[in-house]
């Protein structure tokens, strides 16, 4: 489960984001890749995370970025608030158990 703080952080950016996407008329019910990012101090720790996230359906990118791995998770997601607050929970408790640091996650308009 994701750290309360770190959910309630992220979750509150959704909240001002979801007013500006539709007033840009996006369809938050359409599906649409949504990627995730997260640095770790350890590889063996972003490895970790990699295969929490990859058994749970995402694609799973990592490699270095400076002294840090970086993470990026990538899956087909509604943007509905129920569907935020699950890949966030589940992305966000992925993260944290594997001790790395969510960095947030971004997807396109559709």
């Amino acid at each position: 489960m994701a750290g309360p703080e770190s959910f309630k952080q992220q979750y509150a950016l959704w909240v001002r984001q979801r007013g500006k996407r539709i007033e840009l008329g996006d369809d938050l019910a359409e599906a649409r890749p949504v990627e995730h990012f997260a640095y770790f101090m350890r590889g063996s720790r972003a490895r970790d995370a990699a295969a929490t996230l990859r058994a749970a359906g995402f694609d799973v990118e990592t490699g270095r970025r400076g002294l840090k791995v970086l993470l990026k998770a990538t899956r087909p997601q509604r943007l509905g608030d129920e569907e935020v607050a699950a890949f966030l929970a589940e992305v966000i408790g992925a993260v944290e158990q594997a001790h790395g640091d969510y960095d947030g996650w971004g997807a396109t308009t559709s």
